[in-house]
C-alpha cells in the first residue's frame, strides 16, 4: 500500500481479519459499562454534536485536502528516521485515544478512514447512540450499528439498485440478473437470525472522547489533534 500522511499510512497497521473478530466482541476493558439515561443531559449534549464532530474531524484528516497534501510533501522530505518518529508518536497518539475511549484501534481506523463516504444521514439512522461514563469527567461516545435497519427491505432494494446500476455502468450484461426478490430474501433472513437471538443486533463501530470542563461545558477531543498541532 503506497504511504501517505495521516490515516492512510496507518492502514498498513491494521490486520483485518483481527479488527472484524474484535468488532464482534468488542467490550470495555474495565468490567460492566456505565451508560447515562437518554434524557440524562450530558448524554443530550454530546448526542447533539457527536455527528457534527466526527464529520469535521474526518474531514480535517482527508490525506486528499490541500492542506494535508502540502504536509505530506513536507513529510517526504525529512529524513527517513524522522518520518518514522513522527509516525510511532502518531500511532501512540491514536492508540491512547482509542485506549481511553475502549474502543478497537482497528476497527477506529477503518471507519474513520472512510467516513468522508458514508451516507451520514444513513449513518445516523441505523445506529444506536450511547454515551458510556468513563469515570471522573470522561465521556466515550458511541455508535453501534443497529443490524435490523441495517437489513431492512428498504435497503434491500436500494442495495438492488445500486448492482443493477454498477453492473449497467461496466455494460455487463449480468446487470438484468439482479434479482431483488432474492437479495430481500437475505436481508430478511438476517432479520430472522438476530430477532431469533443467533445473532446480536448491535455492533459498536464508533467511539468518541469527551469531557466535561470545569465550567460545564463538553469538549470533543479530536483523534487527529496531535497531528494538527504538530509543527511542520
Amino acid at each position: 500500500m503506497k504511504k501517505t500522511l495521516i490515516f492512510l499510512m496507518l492502514l498498513v497497521t491494521i490486520q483485518m481479519s483481527d479488527a472484524m473478530s474484535t468488532m464482534l466482541n468488542n467490550q470495555t476493558k474495565n468490567g460492566t459499562p456505565v451508560y447515562l439515561g437518554k434524557n440524562d443531559p450530558i448524554f443530550l449534549l454530546i448526542k447533539g454534536r457527536a455527528i457534527t464532530d466526527l464529520a469535521m474531524s474526518a474531514k480535517r484528516a482527508d490525506p486528499a485536502s490541500e492542506e494535508n497534501k502540502l504536509k505530506k510533501a513536507k513529510m517526504e522530505s525529512w529524513p527517513e528516521e524522522k518520518q518514522n518518529q513522527y509516525n510511532d508518536i502518531f500511532l501512540k497518539s491514536l492508540r491512547d485515544y482509542t485506549d481511553q475511549a475502549h474502543f478497537d484501534f482497528g476497527i477506529f481506523m477503518l471507519i474513520f478512514n472512510d467516513f468522508g463516504n458514508t451516507d451520514q444521514k444513513k449513518f445516523v439512522n441505523e445506529s444506536d447512540f450511547r454515551v458510556q461514563w468513563l469515570g471522573g469527567n470522561k465521556y466515550a461516545a458511541e455508535f453501534w450499528d443497529d443490524g435490523l435497519a441495517a437489513n431492512s427491505e428498504a435497503n434491500a432494494v436500494l442495495w438492488a439498485h445500486e448492482l443493477a446500476a454498477s453492473a449497467r455502468a461496466k455494460k455487463n450484461p449480468d446487470s438484468r440478473l439482479v434479482d431483488v426478490e432474492t437479495i430481500k430474501k437475505t436481508y430478511a433472513n438476517a432479520r430472522k437470525a438476530i430477532t431469533s437471538g443467533k445473532q446480536k443486533r448491535y455492533t459498536q463501530v464508533m467511539a468518541l472522547l469527551y469531557t466535561k470542563e470545569k465550567d460545564g461545558s463538553i469538549l470533543f477531543h479530536d483523534p487527529g489533534q496531535m497531528m494538527h498541532d504538530f509543527k511542520f
